[in-house]
């Protein structure tokens, strides 16, 4: 009797550990996806201009198309900005081909970042109704390029998701000579004013909203 209690609470403990080694390499692989998508020191920066990160490894399945509006500045690192006083143009994402078992996903978006916005690699994370969706975005003003990482954060509710915001911060300006997008390492955060970004049938913006995009959010 001894010996099969002995066996039991081994097996059981063998378990335990098997479990947990599974969940550490499964919280390995998110990590290290994120840290592909954006380098640690330009999610500090997000982090100290007060981006919510929503940690954990059972997002919600956010694949759908979105509204956002109205779009106002809430922080920003960048010399002249006035957080809190700028408005921007409004917004629609769109998310797709999510999985939960390598925290990918696919972004598309306009005037996120720019009037058409692609994502080059991208993570997800959360738990709950409440997600983080990191991407990396290349964008373009003529013959100049950067490299943006957008951390976009929100909860799901119901078809729709709320409390939206999303923060921006260039990663790369090396194909950028003549300036036309703020400084690597200058960031700014955004977010939707009414807390609610219902879900659309078209990732397409209306032609006063095109037109609105005067100042994208990645141009000086």
């Amino acid at each position: 009797m001894k010996k099969s209690a002995f066996i039991s609470v081994l097996f059981f403990a063998v378990f335990i550990a098997s479990c947990t080694k599974e969940k550490q390499g499964t919280q390995e692989v998110q990590n290290q996806k994120i840290a592909d998508v954006i380098p640690a020191k330009y999610l500090d920066t997000l982090k100290n201009l007060g981006i919510t990160i929503n940690e954990g490894l059972t997002p919600p399945n956010v694949e759908g198309i979105y509204d956002i509006s109205p779009v106002k500045s809430k922080a920003s690192n960048v010399p002249g900005d006035v957080p809190g006083a700028i408005f921007f143009a409004n917004a629609k994402v769109k998310f797709y081909e999510q999985s939960n078992s390598d925290f990918s996903i696919r972004l598309l978006g306009k005037s996120i970042l720019n009037i058409n916005d692609s994502s080059i690699s991208t993570a997800i994370s959360g738990a709950g109704n409440k997600f983080t969706v990191y991407g990396k975005v290349r964008t373009y003003s003529g013959s100049n390029t950067a490299i943006f990482g957008v951390v976009f954060s929100g909860e799901k509710d119901g078809s729709s998701i709320k409390n939206v915001e999303w923060g921006l911060i260039n990663i790369d300006d090396s194909q950028d000579p003549d300036h036309a997008f703020i400084k690597e390492g200058q960031a700014r955060l955004q977010y939707d004013t009414d807390f609610s970004s219902p879900t659309t049938n078209t990732l397409r913006l209306s032609l006063n909203q095109s037109i609105k995009i005067l100042k994208s959010s990645g141009e000086k």
